[in-house]
């Protein structure tokens, strides 16, 4: 047998990290005499921390050998209340350092006990907690935290002395940590890496003093009360729901995985090791603090899963999955254990041996062996009651049968089994977290289960306990999506009205025929922005990595569906979707699936095949009636289910009203008539309508006299989308009042609550208590607006719009927030909170602008920033701080969608406003500044944009310093710029600096980081290091990719770069793939008109040329100068680089005479907008001189490259390859010219040079070589 691996106990990456957390200790500002600190290491001692104590020990070794550091000890962190605190050793003369490595799963971080003792260690010296877990699944842990802002008075100040301030919300939003006047001792929470090692060490070493971004947590001095209870064991099918809820898909699996062997160290190890490859100790470690999985109290095996977990994980498993754990368990046992591990032989129809005796070394083998064959199921059900009764003494309780189903027995040999392919699923992509939708509910109703429940179910809303009926519109639409890839549920042609029930038929369908698909997913469809978000919560569900903006994420979720892959059976409901065109674009065209809609529109009929849904059929209505009021007589039921023209909505509202109120039925039709007459005396909406608001207003009438602030909740709730509304809308108190009963109510949750169950017991809402979220049908928001007067409606408009306020994360940047945003969003369009006169309204509209430029969803943040700019320009005025504000954002959209001219138009507007109203210096105005000098970019007016960028550079400086975040974005803009002019050497010095403040301040994962480095490596290959500008550009694309996905615009950018460094540095091949895919990738995010899209198309014109592909080089060369001077005009430096590669493909493919031509023209224009030396320029001159050389003639080549060989040198230096080139096409002029020693003694310096400069085997060394190729110089422009 195989020895098995050993855990992993560090990243590669640490140690020196470490040193530089002591190093920064050891600077002189940190302690005059340079004395090394001492380190206490204390591993947490809770129940599951056992699998860590090798990285505790690794840990503390790491510090020792680092010699960064004094005497370092180890100790234990006591385990529950009562216990004796752990004593720390005196530190030496600089000090100790304090280090708690956790998992946070214990009990006493649940209770609180263990921070009295760590706030005493925090006032004592410098202390954090280093987290085992990623920080993703912290909430799920004891240990929580909250981002904020640190700064130390000085260096290796203890806690108690650091300052700190909000840098966003915790975890839960309503969720703060104390007030910042409240004498609280910060304590940095840190993930075990680099990165976060490093952020604390700025906080510990840095001067002068400033704000960092880290994550705390705030132990109390006193632990508030007596321990809470031990919460209540969470029963399998719950724990196991929670897991797959939670936890990252990849842990999931392995926990299906594990369930068929006994949890041993080695064979955990091997599973991951041989069938999940990019899973860790972390993914185990996850099993434990969820309660999953625990440590046994016995030597073999190590751990256990809780009671029934085991068998609720096998029926969740996939088939494919169980057989491979099943082999290799077998494999690793090898030939001997075949009598201990008879599942091999068992699943392959192999005869085996009897069961054998149980003892401490089979029993936890057969217990796996009953488990996996009882989830098998079938055939295997015999053996499996052998085994059961040799382990029933074993069992310290019945065994646990799963609540759901169970696997299916394997197929027979000519049974091909379906099962969904493997999908890559993300662990962890960046800070990005996205969310989980529910677990598949156990079918409770209609068709009977074989197999699971969908593997992806998601949005679902709840089952109606009162459905009735449709047995007909259930089989119609069933045999329907067997035929059809889209099937449109659509009330009747003649009636066209709301209220028949189209989304109750719909909800109904997916839990009856759920067994049916592996993916089930439901859209809201009334806005694209909600399509949109939806599309990005299934992502990560179906193995895409989910970037961070919505359109490629989309894209992506599409072509997965589209093709098929990993899951090929899918069922997509767009409900409400009353924009056939809208909603199309979010079609899977052509996929293997099914798509479901559900509208009010008719024009669905000619797009897809329409189920025409009416009202009850009579006996429908007296069912119903009689489900909720059994003793309502038929005759009574005929008479009402007449009264409400047997309108499901209708008939569901007075079930309700009856089964409430007892109210006889004579009466109630009394109050029906009275209430359709007064309809018809008003002009009510949806006239057609009149018998289901009647029946609401009976029941509004009572609710408004008996509970008055039910009734006012309502009438907030009608201004907002008919989608569903977080109850976590109402849990922070508005910045105003709203109405006196309401306001009550908001005050109190439990009185909230109270409310909240009053409108359900009146079926006037649904409450979804899977996503706590509240919903009213459209007809009942229409009820309710009938009724109210026009200064009702003013002051609950106002109160929905403050609700909304109060409610603003107010951090649109962070992508932890865009659920939030996402949320809100639709409610902030339809209860127009653009019109309102409250400040903290408009400052969520232009959040939630922010939110969907960043999202990526151009079209709705269009809409939205347009009504906002045009209402306030109205009501406020053009200069007001909101109407400039949003008008700012508005302009970035404009630019970010090729619209050029209209967002110039628009920052030039805001600029003289901000200069005219608030000054020249103000943060706001050279905020403006630099968005005009990207204008200035964009019309080519370089040098125009270097003197702004710089003056905003400058100002930002002298207001903020160097080191704010501002500041930094402003030197990243400068960097741009330099590089626009040809100043490499100025920019790649500015970059450097730039990058590291902003890895100071955001770590060197952040957006901003990775940003500013991809311009740092550009001007490192501009300067002419192609191989080490390679080696980080391939760094940088892999990071990008791991952090922010393939798709992300800034991974898009990076791998285009990419092919630029592949091709620069000799690697023709790989540039030329790379190109490819590259284009391939940002086409399809973009379209072909986007300035990204046809840089990309640029580039692989080169590529192709350096591949010998002429015939298509210069298809896409046209091309794409078309396109160049269609988006930026034919002066425009980038349409005329355009124009220069395309020239040397004429060139090449015979044609001198036309490259000659357009190389004079361009260095006509290149020589007057960019000047005489700027590097395209010079590059220009070396062409133009090959297509003389090419027309034979040499002398006037010889005169160009004479002259441009002496700027080069002047402007690069004599080993940059552009000089290089130039200096090797002069030899060759030289030997035309007969000046033959001359051109042999510049030839030979040159192949030297080049040599060293590039390598022996590049190509552009080999083809200089033979005498008889020019270089020639192609222009990758830079990005703007």
């Amino acid at each position: 047998m195989t020895p098995p691996p050993v855990w992993p106990p560090l990243p590669a990456e640490l140690p020196e990290a470490l040193r530089r957390t002591g190093t920064a200790l050891r600077r002189p500002a940190a302690h005059p005499a340079g004395a090394r600190w001492d380190v206490a290491v204390v591993g947490d001692s809770g129940p599951t921390m056992g699998i860590w104590e090798a990285t505790v020990r690794a840990f503390a070794r790491g510090l020792e050998r680092t010699g960064a550091f004094g005497r370092v000890t180890v100790h234990r962190l006591p385990y529950g209340r009562g216990t004796a605190p752990a004593t720390l050793p005196r530190h030496g003369a600089a000090g100790r350092l304090t280090l708690v490595l956790t998992d946070g799963a214990g009990p006493h971080w649940r209770d609180h006990g263990v921070e009295p003792l760590l706030r005493r260690w925090a006032q004592a010296g410098p202390l954090c907690l280093i987290h085992l877990l990623p920080h993703p699944v912290w909430p799920v842990t004891g240990l929580r935290g909250w981002q904020v802002q640190l700064r130390s008075p000085a260096p290796g100040a203890p806690n108690n002395r650091l300052r700190w301030r909000a840098r966003g919300l915790g975890p839960d939003p309503y969720d703060l940590p104390p007030t910042p006047g409240r004498p609280d001792v910060p304590v940095p929470v840190l993930e075990l890496s680099a990165r976060w090692l490093d952020a604390w060490s700025s906080l510990l070493g840095g001067a002068p003093p400033r704000w960092l971004p880290l994550t705390v947590t705030f132990p109390r001095a006193r632990v508030p009360g007596p321990p809470e209870p031990e919460p209540q064991q969470q029963d399998a099918p719950a724990l196991v729901a929670r897991l797959r809820s939670a936890a990252p898909q990849q842990v999931f699996t392995l926990a299906t995985m594990l369930a068929a062997i006994p949890l041993t160290d080695p064979l955990v190890r091997q599973v991951q090791d041989a069938l999940l490859p990019g899973s860790s100790l972390t993914d185990f470690a996850l099993l434990l603090a969820q309660g999953v999985v625990r440590p046994a109290d016995r030597a073999f095996p190590a751990y256990e899963f809780a009671p029934g977990v085991r068998e609720e994980l096998l029926a969740a498993g996939r088939r494919t999955d169980l057989v491979r754990v099943v082999e290799l368990a077998g494999d690793r046992r090898g030939p001997g254990g075949e009598h201990l591990w008879r599942l091999p032989r068992l699943l392959r129809g192999e005869s085996v041996s009897q069961v054998p005796p149980v003892d401490a070394e089979s029993g936890p083998w057969l217990l796996a062996e009953s488990a996996v064959l009882h989830a098998l199921s079938g055939p295997f059900l015999k053996p499996a009651g052998e085994v059961d009764e040799a382990v029933a003494d074993l069992r310290e309780e019945p065994a646990h049968r799963p609540s759901s189903s169970t696997i299916a027995p394997f197929p027979s040999s000519d049974t091909v089994a379906r099962t969904p392919g493997d999908a890559d699923h993300p662990t962890h992509q960046g800070n990005r977290r996205p969310a989980m939708p529910q677990q598949a509910p156990a079918n409770t109703a209609g068709t009977d289960r074989t197999r699971n429940t969908p593997t992806v179910w998601g949005n679902i809303p709840p089952r109606n306990p009162n459905f009735t009926g449709r047995k007909e519109l259930l089989e119609a639409l069933h045999q329907r999506l067997l035929q059809e890839k889209t099937t449109a549920v659509l009330p009747h042609a003649l009636h066209g009205m709301g209220g028949v029930g189209k989304s109750l038929l719909a909800v109904e369908y997916l839990y009856r025929r759920m067994s049916e698909y592996d993916v089930v997913w439901w859209i809201s469809a009334e806005r694209t922005a909600q399509i949109s978000l939806s599309l990005v919560e299934l992502a990560p569900r179906i193995g895409i990595a989910a970037g961070s903006d919505a359109s490629s994420t989309v894209a992506a979720v599409l072509e997965a569906l589209r093709i098929g892959q990993p899951y090929a059976n899918w069922l997509l409901v767009f409900d409400n979707a009353e924009s056939p065109e809208a909603v199309r674009a979010f079609f899977p065209a052509g996929g293997p699936g099914n798509i479901l809609i559900t509208s009010r529109n008719p024009q669905w009929a000619s797009i897809a095949r329409p189920l025409e849904v009416d009202v009850f059929l009579r006996e429908e209505s007296k069912q119903l009636l009689r489900l909720r009021g059994p003793e309502i007589s038929d005759e009574d039921a005929d008479r009402l289910a007449q009264a409400l023209g047997d309108l499901p909505l209708a008939i569901e509202q007075a079930a309700a009203w009856h089964a409430e109120t007892g109210m006889l039925v004579d009466e109630y039709l009394r109050l029906l008539t009275e209430k359709r007459v007064d309809l018809l005396r008003g002009t009510a909406p949806l006239d057609n309508q009149h018998p289901v608001i009647a029946a609401w207003n009976i029941s509004l009438d009572q609710l408004e006299t008996k509970n008055p602030a039910a009734y006012q909740l309502l009438q907030v709730c009608s201004f907002y989308a008919p989608e569903p509304i977080a109850r976590s809308l109402f849990a922070r108190m508005p910045r105003g009042s709203i109405a006196p009963e309401l306001d009550l109510a908001l005050e109190d949750p439990i009185r909230l609550g109270q409310v909240i169950r009053e409108i359900g017991r009146y079926s006037l809402a649904r409450f979804n208590h899977r996503n706590n979220s509240l919903q009213m049908h459209r007809l009942v928001q229409a009820a309710l607006l009938y009724r109210m007067t026009e200064e009702d409606r003013s002051t609950m408009r106002r109160g929905a719009h403050l609700l909304l306020a109060a409610s603003d994360p107010n951090d649109p940047d962070d992508v932890l927030r865009w659920e939030r945003y996402g949320s809100l969003y639709p409610h902030v369009v339809v209860s127009e909170a653009a019109q309102s006169d409250e400040g903290w309204v408009r400052n969520l509209v232009v959040n939630e602008v922010i939110y969907l430029l960043r999202w990526g969803d151009y079209d709705s943040c269009l809409d939205l920033a347009r009504t906002a700019h045009r209402t306030w320009t109205e009501k406020l005025g053009e200069d007001h701080a909101q109407t400039l504000q949003v008008a700012r954002w508005l302009g970035f959209l404009l630019f970010s969608m090729g619209r050029y001219q209209e967002a110039a138009d628009l920052n030039s507007t805001v600029l003289e406003s901000y200069r005219r109203t608030m000054g020249h210096d103000a943060q706001d105005t050279i905020d403006a500044l630099g968005n005009v000098a990207t204008d200035h970019r964009v019309r080519g007016a370089f040098s125009e944009a270097l003197s702004l960028s710089e003056s905003v550079h400058q100002q930002y400086l002298r207001l903020l310093g160097p080191d704010d975040p501002e500041t930094l974005r402003a030197a990243h803009n400068l960097g741009v710029s330099l590089r626009l002019v040809g100043d490499f050497a100025r920019a790649h010095a500015l970059d450097q600096e730039t990058w590291h403040g902003f890895i100071d301040v955001y770590g060197q994962d952040h957006v901003a980081s990775l940003r500013t480095w991809l311009g740092h490596i550009l001007d490192t290959r501009e300067l002419g290091d192609y191989s080490v500008a390679l080696t980080f550009h391939r760094e940088l694309v892999e990071r990008c990719n791991s952090l922010l996905g393939s798709t992300n615009p800034l991974s898009l950018s990076g791998l285009r770069h990419l092919a630029v460094a592949l091709r620069k540095a000799g690697e023709h091949q790989e540039a030329l793939e790379t190109a490819q895919q590259a284009r391939t990738d940002i086409i399809r995010r973009y379209g072909t008109h986007n300035p990204e899209s046809m840089a990309a198309t640029l580039e692989l014109s080169v590529h192709l040329r350096h591949g010998g592909d002429l015939a298509e080089s210069l298809r896409l060369g046209t091309e794409i100068c078309g396109g160049y001077e269609k988006a930026y005009g034919k002066h425009h430096p980038h349409a005329l680089s355009a124009a220069l590669n395309l020239a040397i493909t004429y060139r090449l493919l015979g044609n001198p005479a036309a490259s000659q031509y357009i190389n004079s023209l361009v260095l006509e224009e290149f020589t007057q907008t960019l000047g005489e030396n700027h590097p395209s320029t010079l590059i220009c001159r070396t062409n133009l001189a090959s297509d003389h050389y090419a027309l034979g003639d040499a002398a006037i080549a010889h005169d160009l490259d004479t002259e441009t060989l002496r700027r080069s040198r002047e402007v690069f230096d004599e080993d940059h390859p552009s000089t290089l080139a130039c200096a090797a096409n002069l030899a060759m002029d030289l030997r035309a010219l007969g000046h033959t020693d001359q051109a042999t003694t510049l030839h030979t310096d040159t192949q030297e040079r080049l040599s060293r400069k590039l390598g022996s085997s590049h190509p552009a060394v080999t083809q200089a070589a033979d005498w008889e190729h020019r270089a020639n110089c192609d222009i990758d422009p830079m990005p703007l």
